[in-house]
């Protein structure tokens, strides 16, 4: 299970992800924290675990569900900012509320699918939700060009 925000920043809140996996009471369930990580081996863990885990109180657009999305990783997020719109109804992909105990029944679900199914198919819902680099790349300069014949 992997957690990229940063353990002292409550907003962040590492004490969520820290109490579900104790009620799992799964022993060969690991939690990783990182931080801090570069932002070049954010893509090393996010292939390399079978969970990804986002449970801050508040977000704007976190660009690290995009990216576990990118990734195929199955995660388990928190209503904050656009994670759970981006989230989905995806397989693989599940909206906790901040109770520990829903929480670790929402990873405990994580867990299964990685474990039976392996990868998500978030890219192709990052691709539909027009979220992947390249529509992002025309939406901007999209913008800059009707800024420019604006002038």
């Amino acid at each position: 299970m992997l957690f990229l925000g940063n353990p002292d920043d409550t907003n962040k809140n590492i004490a969520l992800a820290q109490s579900a996996i104790q009620l799992l009471k799964q022993p060969d369930v690991i939690f990783i924290n990182p931080y801090p990580v570069k932002h070049e081996q954010v893509v090393k863990y996010l292939n390399s675990v079978d969970v990804f885990v986002l449970c801050s109180f508040g977000e704007g657009s976190p660009n690290v569900v995009k990216e576990a999305m990118a990734c195929n990783c199955p995660m388990v997020v928190t209503p904050a900012g656009d994670a759970a719109w981006v989230a989905g109804d995806e397989p693989g992909c599940y909206v906790a509320g901040y109770d520990p105990a829903d929480f670790a029944g929402k990873l405990r679900q994580a867990l299964d699918f990685a474990a039976t199914t392996g990868r998500t198919r978030g890219r192709e819902r990052l691709v539909s939700l027009k979220l992947d680099a390249g529509a992002v790349a025309e939406k901007i300069e999209s913008i800059y060009k009707r800024v420019y014949e604006g002038l």
